[in-house]
Formats: structure tokens, C-alpha cells, sequence
């Protein structure tokens, strides 16, 4: 069974993504996180595969830490992982792109 704040994390990483993509399309943000900026700048293909990459590779290593070594770690660090993904997107995203939505 994967943690819940893995699942949760997962399904916000992919809403971020399609939403991100959404906008992006749609003409009304821009990507904040400068590394990921970079990323879209050489497509999206690979702006996609760098995201999911990610996610996955940070829930794997993160269930193994759960399996083998401190469930009770992993848990609070999952925790803390996906209330800081949240506020960091929230805070990223209004902060860049408050004056698409407002006019």
C-alpha cells in the first residue's frame, strides 16, 4: 500500500502538470520553477517526462525509505513534502501570474 501523502502528492504533481500545460497553451501563465522553465524552453515533451520523472522517482524512494527504514520518517516527511508542494505552488503561482486572472 503506497502512503496516502504519496497518493495525494501524485495526483496534485498531475494536476499541477495538465493544468500548467493548460495555461501554458491557453497563453495565460508562465512557468516559475526556473529549472522546469528551462526544461519546457527545449519542449513539452520532455517538459512532461522531466515532471513525471520526478514524481515517480521521489515516491519510489520514498516508499523504499517507508519499506526498509523509518515508516515513521517517511510518513512525516511525506507529510511535509506535499504541504510544502502546495504552498510553494500557491505561492509561486500567484505571486508570477496574479495579473493574467485579474486583467
Amino acid at each position: 500500500m503506497i502512503m496516502p501523502a504519496n497518493i495525494v502528492l501524485l495526483a496534485v504533481g498531475l494536476a499541477d502538470l495538465v493544468t500548467t500545460l493548460f495555461w501554458l497553451a491557453t497563453g495565460r501563465v508562465i512557468e516559475v520553477n526556473p529549472i522546469m522553465a528551462a526544461v519546457l524552453d527545449t519542449g513539452v515533451l520532455l517538459f512532461v517526462l522531466v515532471k513525471l520523472a520526478t514524481l515517480g522517482a521521489y515516491i519510489v524512494v520514498m516508499e523504499w525509505y517507508r519499506r526498509h527504514r523509518s515508516p515513521a520518517f517517511a510518513k512525516a516527511m511525506g507529510n511535509f513534502t506535499l504541504i510544502a508542494y502546495l504552498c510553494i505552488y500557491a505561492v509561486s503561482f500567484y505571486s508570477v501570474n496574479h495579473s493574467y486572472f485579474l486583467g
